[in-house]
């Protein structure tokens, strides 16, 4: 039996992984979500936690943690740097580019199901949100967007993502990195693509 162990930054990217996890594994495939109150949260997890996690039979470990304003490559390659001897088991890195709203951002019909006032229409064939992964301040630009936050000044992560991520089409994102991350969960689970 397989267990994935996801490692997340943050609460809101738990509720995404509830969401999507259990329509692309297979049976025989459980998971943990271990989300973590930031980025040092979860690099203390991964010299502390991962270590234990990976001795167990069948672990195998995605890490995930937004970009921001940091160099995805020397970020991925400072996350593997921990990892390498002290992970015993399989396991990928994924950075979202540049936040976990970004993937939000690449599937505008799943933001409008959540949020029925929106019109996907009205900016699906703008420039930007082709690809998605390089809007710098995603969430800022999915709380202008988003009709129901309007005199809000910032965006309730929690609640956004427990309403759009039931909606995510696991086919069809603009998003690269959210691509990417389905990817790695198939590699990870063998499930054949």
């Amino acid at each position: 039996m397989i267990t994935l162990h996801v490692f997340t930054e943050e609460p809101s990217a738990k509720n995404v992984f509830e969401a999507i996890l259990p329509r692309i594994l297979p049976d025989n495939v459980q998971f943990r979500i271990y989300p973590h109150q930031g980025k040092q949260d979860l690099e203390k997890a991964l010299s502390k936690t991962i270590p234990q996690i990976s001795k167990l039979p069948g672990a195998k470990i995605l890490i995930t943690r937004d970009q921001d304003d940091s160099d995805c490559l020397d970020l991925k390659k400072k996350i593997d740097n921990i990892l390498k001897g002290n992970c015993e088991c399989e396991y990928f890195i994924r950075i979202v580019c540049r936040e976990l709203e970004s993937w939000f951002l690449g599937d505008l019909n799943a933001v409008s199901m959540a949020y029925p006032r929106l019109k996907p229409e009205h900016y699906q064939t703008k420039a930007n949100f082709k690809n998605v992964d390089k809007i710098t301040s995603p969430n800022q630009l999915l709380l202008k967007i988003i009709p129901e936050y309007k005199n809000r000044n910032t965006l309730p992560k929690l609640e956004a993502s427990e309403r759009i991520a039931p909606y995510l089409d696991l086919e069809i994102n603009n998003s690269t990195s959210f691509i990417h991350t389905l990817e790695a969960i198939k590699k990870l689970t063998q499930i054949n693509q």
